[in-house]
């Protein structure tokens, strides 16, 4: 774990800092915060921090003063100045005399990320390690510390961690050194082995635990070090050696496992083994393909819950049909988008007509499987509205012709089959769209029209009620004033007289 101090007169720009960044996630901790430069000089010197984060001037010492101290007394603390505006060519002068970096307040997350991460990257070069620093009698020294005893049994182990999607390279790295921090620290408190990084891998070299203990162990290391770094770590367990010059070529076939851990995200415990199966069962193209026609069957149907679980089922047999292996996991996707571009043509529906390398290059930028599933559905779901959109439309152009030929045909014996038929349509199923999109059912619609026409004959013609009911489409007058009745609230000759009266009454 690094540690690190904070000093500013002012308490709320150390609190501000504090909360700025995860420094527990980072592997980093703050051990101490000081109000002057006396008293953070002295928290140095008994605490020994990594890095310190001073104000350029403080009561009793200047950041400069302090820094000439240290460096008076070999002290290696890393330190990094924070100015205000007024201050700016002080604290660039300041970096002569050994500071790490200068910031402005207020200060800048990313600036900080920046400046940390060259102090992180300085005392990097001084561990065992960083192999660019490692000598070759240094990495002798390294494997001298697994402890020579006859017959041992060493177990190389690689290790990663899962970066989230927004961490830009600088986070990355401070959770990378987190990582390496903590193995280094655990294995050693442990006695389990140790680590090191060789050709940017980080290793393991486990001892005395045979292949049945393995899971168990490197399991326990993973649970720790996913509470240390706040990150999913990943672990590839290789074959037993069983001297150290076996490790090297031990360690290599855990490398050949490298490409499963894009799909490491949707593995409960990322914990890989070169001697077992990565999955637990074995890709089925069939039933890939099986899979597939559901998804493509759901967007058809617009049958949204169905289009989630095929989906979901979908992606499961593409992963394991894929088997480690990104390429294919592209190629399955943009496959079946294909043929759902094929489907929509031959029944007629607007497709999208992507451009395919495109949507391959998608695919390949993407750092995780669960990134990609994320791409090609969201690739599927504009599918679903295309098919929405086209339905929306054909139907707004058969309710806008159905009620059409009503109107124009409203005085016939006009039936529910006689219009679904004119439509084009199941009886039984344009019972239920017409009352979807015109808001009412068939009959009252339709009598709702007749009666529109019948209101006009009443009011401008003196034809008796029959006479009408006849004209507008009703089998009788009865019928006729039954339905009037129950809209208007009263009889059809009610309401003419109470209509001539009032027009009468505005003559006068």
């Amino acid at each position: 774990m690094v540690k690190m101090i904070l000093a500013d007169d002012e308490p709320v720009i150390t609190r501000g800092i504090r909360k700025l960044v995860d420094w527990q996630g980072l592997g980093i901790e703050i051990v101490g915060e000081y109000t002057d430069g006396k008293s953070a000089l002295e928290g140095i010197l008994v605490k020994k921090p990594d890095i310190a984060l001073l104000d350029i001037y403080m009561p009793q010492m200047t950041g400069v003063e302090l820094l000439k101290e240290c460096q008076a007394m070999e002290v290696k603390t890393q330190v990094i100045f924070i100015s205000g505006f007024q201050d700016f060519e002080y604290a660039k002068a300041a970096l002569q005399y050994g500071a790490v970096d200068y910031l402005l307040k207020p200060v800048i997350r990313e600036e900080l990320l920046g400046a940390v991460e060259k102090c992180v990257s300085s005392i990097r070069r001084e561990e065992p390690w960083a192999e660019e620093a490692v000598t070759e009698e240094e990495k002798e020294a390294d494997y001298g510390r697994l402890v020579q005893v006859e017959d041992m049994i060493y177990l190389p182990v690689f290790a990663d961690v899962l970066y989230r999607k927004e961490e830009n390279a600088q986070m990355r790295k401070l959770v990378r050194f987190s990582l390496i921090s903590f193995l280094e620290e655990y294995l050693e408190a442990e006695n389990l082995g140790i680590t090191f990084v060789k050709n940017n891998h980080i290793v393991l070299v486990l001892k005395g635990i045979e292949r049945v203990q393995a899971k168990e162990t490197v399991s326990g290391i993973w649970k720790e070090a996913c509470r240390a770094t706040g990150h999913t770590a990943v672990f590839i367990i290789g074959k037993e050696a069983y001297g150290m010059g076996e490790i090297p070529a031990a360690f290599g076939e855990c490398l050949k496992l490298q490409s499963y851990l894009f799909f490491a995200d949707k593995m409960q415990i990322p914990i890989l083994s070169v001697q077992e199966p990565v999955y637990s069962q074995k890709g089925d193209p069939d039933a890939l393909g099986e899979a597939r026609e559901k998804v493509l069957n759901a967007i058809i149907g617009q049958d949204k819950t169905g289009f989630e679980n095929s989906f979901a089922r979908f992606s499961r047999l593409l992963l394991l049909t894929a088997d480690g292996k990104k390429e294919d996991a592209c190629f399955y996707y943009c496959s079946a988008i294909r043929l759902a571009e094929e489907k929509m043509a031959v029944m007629g529906l607007p497709g999208r007509n992507p451009e395919m390398k495109e949507l391959l290059e998608k695919g390949r930028g993407c750092e995780s499987f669960g990134e990609m599933e994320l791409l090609y559905k969201a690739a599927f779901a504009a599918y679903m509205e295309c098919v929405r959109t086209a339905v929306v439309s054909s139907e707004k152009q058969d309710i806008r012709k159905a009620k059409d030929y009503i109107e124009k045909h409203y005085r016939e014996n006009l039936t529910l089959g006689v219009l679904a038929e004119k439509i084009h349509m199941n009886p039984y199923y344009f019972s239920s769209f017409f009352k979807k999109n015109a808001g009412e059912n068939f009959k009252d619609y339709l009598n709702r029209v007749r009666l529109q026409h019948a209101v006009a004959l009443l009011v401008s013609t003196d034809k008796k009620a029959y006479e009408i009911a006849d004209e507008v489409g009703f089998s009788d007058v009865r019928s006729f004033t039954e339905v009037f009745a129950r809209l208007y609230g009263e009889t059809p000759g009610g309401y003419r007289k109470r209509i001539r009266s009032a027009d009468m009454g505005q003559d006068i």
